[in-house]
């Protein structure tokens, strides 16, 4: 596993490499171990002729001095083809081939999570805005995902933070590096209660084109996107962008028509947002989910906009085999979701834990991901479906 995970980190970490290099490279190979092992990429197609170079370079000193940098920072890598990596982010195009976490390894797709972004230069109606619905936002549970950066990110996951909720920071920059660097406190804060994430290695500074560039990963781990405050050129309205890309909801706090600062919402609410003035109206859009959602609200909040009372259990979805779209499943089917419920798995654990001959249980895991009950992921790991 240790070889694996260098192996992508030699990929991801190649001068020049991008991702749609990347996503070519495993549409021609079976693994990563493939990839690695081959010493002639003449006939791979869709590769730029510089990069079928660097790939001939096998040395690993590169990747295993990144692998020595996450150790030394406390940062966790998660790989395409790791069993705790996003989900959602696999769906989405040019999908970050590796991640480096600070804080906490969660079931992301298990979340309700909801991006809120707006403009660094926020006005105080910007700043109460996105305060207020964050806030209540976090104390129903939800999880917010900002890009830590100065203006309504910030305040958005500071509110996340005051209602005792974990928040989400996608950076454009190392794990290791503070950016902005009046936010160290709340990145040492988020990092406790949450977790700082980036597709770039430690020690990677902050770059101009970074920061649009991730606006697609905090759409891809979120729910939805709110954009509490945005001029007409804002980078808010780049992840709003990548949002409508990935069938993402888009909510927008309408602002003064005669404020530059509002422009961007106001102009994403009359083509494709949802005018929003509090939290309510973005949780009402879940109703679906939010009946399969038993969230655990923070320490001393009584508030709460939607469903019924329900058992807590750590702000994820919570599904149980008696669920109603299982009733109807042979009981041999039932023990294969039964185990993936309470995580995802790799077939040699599934077959360890079901008892199950290989023949039997590659018949049952076929059946189930056809009926869309399950989901393959890389190195035949399986996962639950959520919807």
């Amino acid at each position: 596993m240790e070889k694996q995970k260098l192996y992508w980190l030699w990929l991801t970490t190649i001068y020049g490499i991008s991702n749609g290099d990347i996503t070519a490279l495993l549409e021609q190979f079976d693994s990563i171990e493939e990839i690695y092992a081959e010493r002639d990429f003449a006939a791979v197609v869709n590769i730029k002729p510089s990069i079928k170079r660097a790939l001939s370079d096998k040395s690993l000193k590169r990747a295993e001095k990144v692998l020595e940098a996450t150790l030394k920072t406390d940062t966790k890598v998660l790989t395409y083809d790791d069993i705790n990596y996003p989900d959602s982010l696999r769906k989405i195009e040019s999908p970050p081939y590796g991640l480096y976490v600070r804080g906490e390894i969660m079931n992301w797709d298990r979340l309700l999570s909801i991006g809120v972004v707006g403009t660094r230069k926020c006005t105080d109606y910007g700043i109460a805005a996105a305060k207020r619905i964050s806030s209540s936002l976090a104390e129903n549970g939800v999880t917010i995902v900002s890009g830590m950066a100065r203006g309504i990110d910030t305040v958005a996951a500071r509110a996340a933070l005051d209602a005792g909720n974990k928040t989400i920071a996608v950076l454009g920059c190392g794990t290791d590096i503070v950016y902005p660097p009046e936010n160290s406190g709340i990145m040492q804060e988020i990092i406790q209660n949450g977790a700082v994430i980036s597709e770039y290695p430690p020690g990677s500074p902050p770059s101009a084109a970074h920061f649009p560039w991730r606006n697609r990963i905090i759409s891809g781990l979120s729910r939805g996107i709110l954009v509490a405050e945005a001029p007409k050129k804002s980078g808010a309205l780049i992840t709003a962008d990548y949002a409508l890309e990935q069938g993402k909801d888009i909510f927008a706090v309408p602002g003064s028509i005669f404020k530059e600062s509002c422009e961007g919402t106001n102009r994403l609410i009359s083509c494709c947002a949802k005018a929003v003035s509090s939290a309510g109206d973005i949780l009402e859009e879940y109703t679906f989910e939010i009946e399969r959602l038993q969230i655990e609200k923070p320490k001393g909040i009584k508030k709460i906009f939607y469903g019924k009372k329900k058992e807590k259990v750590n702000n994820e979805i919570k599904l149980t085999i008696d669920d109603k779209r299982f009733l109807g499943l042979m009981d041999d089917h039932r023990v294969i979701i039964a185990l993936l419920i309470e995580s995802n798995l790799h077939i040699d654990d599934i077959k360890r834990k079901s008892g199950f001959d290989v023949a039997k249980l590659t018949s049952i895991l076929s059946m189930l991901e056809f009926g869309g009950f399950i989901q393959k992921l890389p190195g035949n790991n399986y996962r639950i479906n959520l919807h």
